[in-house]
Parts: structure tokens; C-alpha cells; sequence
């Protein structure tokens, strides 16, 4: 698979999970967050866990998977992989959960996304893989759309600014362990590992902060939603074609999350873009055109190679 591809595809998988700011926040007015959490997790991760053992049967009667795949095989790293990406993601969720309690949604957003800044640095620390410069380029464009997206004057730091800020430590966490370790196995057992680390965890933080627990009957639409087709397809998508592509170029793709957002809030909900919100979701738009531009150029130059 070619980078471009690859890119392509985490772009589909951003679209997805820009559906997904109207659903949830309708659905957790509902119930609560962690129990929303919890099983919407738990339902994606069962029907990969279950995916996966269809593919790969029991011992005795061996399995088409390549050596080492299947869940008997799978080495105790591949295990310990999939369980600390799931408590990356969880503690994401969790501490942007708790941060937005205290924060704008808005100002939020922005710090969440500092994820497309935090990514390159961490890449550049911990594995000297230094962005190219048209991808710094886009890095910086998306930033600014980001805080032209989401911040209101004046910007003062509050409390839960910290806690969204290791919201962002989180994600970033997440995609540098997806590159890491989505080539050491079955990509749908690691999906399903990390998804079932986050729904047991969120179901302990239910119980304790939510109880009694309550999933009201409205709610079971956009939960089957989010599970099938943001959670275990999505994630599925990721954990599989982000080997193809740097850690950088995926948040940066990922950046583009609050601009399909917007567009589906304008579209479910009637939510309107202010100017200067359009032109933060045009940059975010541009700088990703700018860091896909050497692979745009080089597929454009094979095709024609090709004819």
C-alpha cells in the first residue's frame, strides 16, 4: 500500500469520527459518559475479538493466519502492546472527559489538537524521524486553523486546561504506540485488545463515578453507531494502513477532525461557521494538501510513467 493510500484512508476514518460530535453530545446528555464509553467500547471490541477468532480457530485445527498471528501464537510484547495503546486511548477519553466539565468545547477542541505539534516533536525525540518540510509546513498551517477554529479572546489558562492538555499527551501517545506496534500481529487482535482495555477501563470509572447505571433506550441507536462503524471499523482502519504512513502525517490528518465536525454539526444540527472558523478549517484543509503534496506528485508521475 502507498503512503498516499494510506492517507487516503485515515482521512475516511477523520470523516467517520467528525460524525461523531453531534451523536455523542446528544448521547451522553443521556447517560453517562463512562457507561457510554463502556459500551460502546465493549461492543467494538467483542465483535473484532470474535472477527478474529473466526479467522483463526482453535489449536487443534490450525488456522490460514500467518505464523504467530492468531490469538494462541501472539507473543506476550503483541499483548502488552495492545493493552498500553487501549490505556492511552482510555486516558484520553478520560481526562478530556473531565476536562470539558471545567473548559469550553471550543478551547477544548484546540488543545486537544496540540496533538498534531506533540506528534512530530515525540517522533523526532524517540525515534529521529524528522518531518520533511512540506509536512512541517502543514503541521503549522493545521495549528493555526486549529486555534482560528476553536479559540475565543481572551485566552486565559484555567484548571482544566491541564487535564485537556494530557488529553493530548494521550492521543499523541496512541498514535506513536499504533505505529509501533500494528506490524507485530494480527491487526484485528490488536484492534481488539486495545478496545477491550478501554471498555474495561471505563466500566471501572462508570461504576465509581456513575453509579447507579442507566443506558436509556433512545441512546441504543447512536451507541450501535459509534461502535460499528467510529469505533471498530475506524480504529480497525487505523491500526491497519498507519504502518504505511508516518506518525506525523496521521495527526496531522487526524487534525481535520473538528473540520468534518463543523460540517456535520451545520448539517444534523443547523450549527453555523463563523468567518474566521472557516478560514481555521481552511488551513487545517491546506496544510494537509501541502504535506501530501510530494506523494500527490509522485502518483500523479507513476500513472503517467505508467501510460
Amino acid at each position: 500500500m502507498s503512503q498516499l493510500s494510506a492517507d487516503l484512508l485515515l482521512l475516511l476514518v477523520t470523516v467517520a469520527w467528525g460524525t461523531t460530535f453531534v451523536v455523542v453530545k446528544n448521547t451522553v446528555e443521556t447517560m453517562g459518559p463512562f457507561t457510554y464509553l463502556a459500551v460502546r467500547f465493549l461492543i467494538a471490541g467483542v465483535i473484532l475479538l470474535f472477527w478474529h477468532i473466526a479467522r483463526a480457530g482453535v489449536p487443534s485445527k490450525g488456522h490460514r493466519l500467518p505464523p504467530g498471528h492468531a490469538w494462541y501464537e501472539a507473543s506476550r510484547e503483541f499483548y502488552l502492546g495492545g493493552i498500553l495503546t487501549g490505556l492511552a486511548l482510555f486516558f484520553s477519553y478520560a481526562t478530556q472527559t473531565l476536562g470539558l466539565m471545567t473548559v469550553a468545547a471550543g478551547k477544548a477542541a484546540f488543545i486537544t489538537g496540540l496533538y498534531v505539534v506533540i506528534v512530530p516533536i515525540a517522533s523526532r525525540a524517540l525515534a529521529r524521524e524528522a518531518p520533511d518540510r512540506p509536512t512541517l509546513a502543514g503541521v503549522i498551517l493545521a495549528a493555526v486553523g486549529l486555534a482560528l477554529m476553536s479559540l475565543n479572546l481572551p485566552f486565559q489558562v484555567a484548571r482544566g486546561d491541564f487535564l485537556v492538555f494530557l488529553c493530548a499527551l494521550g492521543f499523541s501517545a496512541h498514535i506513536l504506540l499504533v505505529s509501533h506496534y500494528s506490524g507485530y500481529g494480527d491487526t484485528v487482535l490488536y484492534t481488539a485488545v486495545q478496545l477491550l482495555v478501554v471498555a474495561l477501563a471505563s466500566g471501572v470509572a462508570a461504576l465509581i463515578a456513575e453509579t447507579p447505571l442507566f443506558i436509556p433506550a433512545s441512546a441504543w441507536p447512536a451507541i450501535l453507531f459509534t461502535s460499528i462503524v467510529t469505533t471498530a471499523l475506524a480504529f480497525l482502519v487505523q491500526s491497519t494502513v498507519q504502518r504505511y504512513t508516518s506518525a506525523t502525517h496521521t495527526a496531522l490528518i487526524f487534525s481535520a477532525e473538528p473540520v468534518f465536525g463543523a460540517v456535520f454539526a451545520w448539517l444534523l444540527a443547523g450549527e453555523v461557521l463563523l468567518p474566521r472558523e472557516m478560514a481555521g478549517a481552511v488551513l487545517i484543509l491546506a496544510g494537509m494538501l501541502v504535506a501530501e503534496a510530494r506523494n500527490l506528485r509522485g502518483s500523479r508521475e507513476a500513472g503517467a510513467e505508467a501510460t
